[in-house]
């Protein structure tokens, strides 16, 4: 955690204490305040704070509004790239103003997969049948966070695998994904963004990355 983990998340929570105080908010740094409403802010002050640190420029903050335990918009704003990324659910996905819309790529042989880290704390704990299907995928790009996610979203990528999550991490990635016409789930599947692990896709490609990957953890 860095000082400015800790300076933006309380300064997001001062914001919506004098804008919106009947948000209820869960922080990853602050945890959870619970008001009277049905509507919550999730918020992630610096995705990629090892990255910010090092000064590499994937870094941002995650925004995502639950309302009674569905999730219907999400931000990503990157501002050392100077990207937004935002979606509300039934009005589709945008990039920096512009509509997106995720790729008709259908061949694994033809895509390009995107992930996190193969080894170590935020790795798979069986890298194996990750490390296969990248193995049969046209081209591999790793570089974790949100960034391999909203790729897939623009049309970049086909696929964007990533382990070792919270619910922060994942919540506003999902929307933004699914209203550019993409699919995400979990490794088993599910559309949860409680399970720890995300795989957001083109859709046409979903079923087949999660045959290789189905259950990794």
């Amino acid at each position: 955690v860095s000082a400015g983990d800790l300076a933006i998340e309380n300064e997001i929570r001062a914001l919506v204490q004098k804008e919106h105080p009947e948000l209820s908010i869960i922080g990853e740094e602050y945890g959870e305040t619970i008001s009277d409403s049905n509507v919550k802010l999730i918020i992630d002050p610096i995705d990629g704070t090892k990255n910010f640190i090092r000064g590499l420029p994937i870094f941002g903050s995650l925004f995502a509004i639950e309302e009674d335990g569905d999730i219907v918009a999400g931000m990503v704003s990157a501002p050392a790239l100077k990207d937004r990324w935002w979606a509300s659910k039934g009005n589709g996905a945008f990039y920096n103003g512009s509509s997106i819309h995720v790729s008709a790529i259908d061949s694994l042989g033809e895509a390009n997969g995107l992930y996190g880290s193969l080894f170590g704390s935020e790795a798979c704990s069986t890298p194996e049948p990750v490390i296969q299907l990248l193995q049969d995928t046209y081209r591999q790009r790793g570089f974790g966070d949100f960034y391999p996610h909203m790729l897939v979203a623009m049309g970049c990528g086909e696929y964007a695998i990533d382990f070792k999550l919270n619910i922060w991490d994942i919540a506003p990635l999902k929307i933004i994904v699914e209203e550019a016409g993409g699919q995400c789930t979990d490794t088993r599947g599910l559309p949860t963004i409680t399970s720890g692990n995300i795989v957001s896709s083109n859709q046409h490609l979903h079923a087949t990355v999660l045959q290789y990957i189905s259950g990794c953890e």
